[in-house]
This record gives structure tokens, C-alpha cells and sequence, in this order.
């Protein structure tokens, strides 16, 4: 039915006569009629489109069919629509650390620490009684990345030893620098109250130098009394130990190579640090 048809039964309708207490505005049907037809029209409009999509998913998934027939424009984005970002992957720089440097650096640090009257070793292996050889100044290092801190034992990430003697006997100076295990280092409050292993006969705490507080623990094994400090700082965990060192021909030293002072400011030392 056409609109000038409906229009022409309206007017009859008018014509006639509505029934009592009742009014036919012509125009609002009209109108309502118009909006009636705008909705259907749309409504194939949009049945169409989605059909057409859905038409081309389809070709896309079936084989031999003419990919070219399909349209390679992007489709526009959504109003407000959210348009994902990426994130860049942070790129890491730089060779993994290497700590040959600080261990050679702690090495010319221990033989400057050595008193007077004390021998240092003239190379860095010594022939021993019986045949071999024996180190007398060494340094280990590792090459790659620190050892995690969830370790149950974290690992050293360097070492530098060297034995020196007095009177014929000998002790050795080791620095060692590893991961703390923990933000104290596995230290309570009072670094004193925490034992570092179950030989640790006496404990006191000294001042370096710096102004940092370090620990130092001793015990007197068989072989001569042994000294370690303890220093924390930046996550790692320092120590600088001596201790008397007995092999075969040669005594181990009964006596401290580096007083407490000393002990404390060596440890502290920034150059034993990465």
C-alpha cells in the first residue's frame, strides 16, 4: 500500500466521520507511518551487511577460493574504541659483569694491607715438600651474571687469597664477596647475637674508618687462632678472613696478621666492591 492511498482512505475515514470522543490526526499517522518504513529499510540494511561478512569469513576459510575478491581495506575503529598498545621490551645493554678487575684489585689491596717484617710469596705457586706446588696468591672470579639470593647458599662472586709469612710460618688473607642472602645478610639487629658458623667463639663490632659499623667474630681452631670481618652493604655480603695456615715443612702462624682497625677498614674498602 502506497502513501497516497493511505492518505486517500484517511481522508474518507475523516470524511465519515470518527466515532464519538475519538480524533484521527492524519499527519501523526503519517509520520508514524514514514518512521515505520525508515526502520524496515535499515533493518535490511543492516541484515545485508552482516550477511555479506559473514559470506566472506566463510570464503576465507574454504580453499580455492579468490582471496582477491575480498576487500583489504581496514575496517575503520569503533567510536571511543580502545586501540591496544605495545609495550616495548626493555633491551639489555652492556656485557655481563665480570669481576677479574675487583678481584685483582682486591689482591693489590691485601698486599698493601701486610705489615711490615711480614714475606709476601715471590710468584704465585711454590714448590711443595715432596713434589707439586701450592698456590700462595690466587683469584677466582665469576664471568657471568650474580648468583640468585634465593640460593640456599649463594656463591661467591669473586675470592683473592694470599699467604704471607713471619718467622717461618704462615697465614693466609682471604676476601670474599658474595650475594647477601638476605637484606641483613642473615644478620639480627644486633649482628653479634647471629652466629656465622658453629666454631664462632667470641664476636665484637668496630667502627671502620668510614663510619660503618663491622663485625668481627674469631675462633681458635687447631690450626691458630682465625679473624673474620663482616660487612654488609648494597646486597652483598664482604668478609676479609685470616687465619694461620700449617702445610707440610712450614707452620701455621699462632698470632693475628691484622689488628681489629685494620681488619675493619679493609673490609670497607670500596675497591672490593663491583
Amino acid at each position: 500500500m502506497t502513501e497516497p492511498s493511505i492518505r486517500e482512505l484517511l481522508s474518507r475515514a475523516v470524511e465519515a466521520g470518527p466515532p464519538p470522543g475519538i480524533q484521527l490526526p492524519v499527519d501523526d499517522v503519517l509520520a508514524r507511518n514514514r518512521q515505520l518504513l525508515r526502520r524496515r529499510r535499515i533493518g535490511q540494511t543492516v541484515a545485508t551487511t552482516v550477511l555479506v561478512a559473514v559470506a566472506a569469513g566463510i570464503a576465507a576459510l574454504l580453499p580455492g577460493w579468490p582471496r582477491s575478491a575480498l576487500s583489504s581495506t581496514p575496517a575503520a575503529p569503533l567510536p571511543n574504541a580502545v586501540t591496544p598498545s605495545e609495550t616495548p621490551t626493555p633491551s639489555t645493554t652492556g656485557p655481563p659483569p665480570d669481576y677479574r678487575s675487583v678481584a685483582l684489585a682486591a689482591m693489590d689491596r691485601l698486599t698493601a694491607a701486610v705489615p711490615d717484617g711480614y714475606t709476601l710469596p715471590e710468584s704465585d705457586f711454590a714448590p711443595a715438600p715432596g713434589g707439586g706446588s701450592y698456590a700462595t696468591r690466587e683469584t677466582t672470579w665469576r664471568s657471568g651474571a650474580p648468583a640468585s639470593t634465593n640460593e640456599l647458599k649463594p656463591k661467591e662472586l669473586y675470592t683473592a687469597t694470599l699467604e704471607v709469612q713471619l718467622d717461618g710460618r704462615a697465614a693466609v688473607l682471604t676476601v670474599r664477596v658474595l650475594p647477601a642472602w638476605t637484606a641483613s645478610g642473615g644478620l639480627s639487629a644486633d649482628p653479634c647475637d647471629t652466629p656465622m658458623n658453629a666454631e664462632e667463639q667470641t664476636c665484637r663490632m668496630v667502627t671502620a674508618s668510614n663510619g660503618s659499623a663491622v663485625r668481627i667474630a674469631s675462633w681458635h681452631p687447631v690450626t691458630g687462632p682465625v679473624d673474620e670481618a663482616v660487612y654488609i652493604t648494597k646486597n652483598l655480603l664482604v668478609t676479609v678472613q685470616q687465619a694461620g695456615r700449617p702445610r707440610p715443612g712450614v707452620y701455621a702462624l699462632g698470632r693475628s696478621v691484622l689488628p681489629d682497625q685494620q681488619l675493619a677498614d679493609l673490609v670497607t674498602d670500596p675497591a672490593l666492591l663491583p
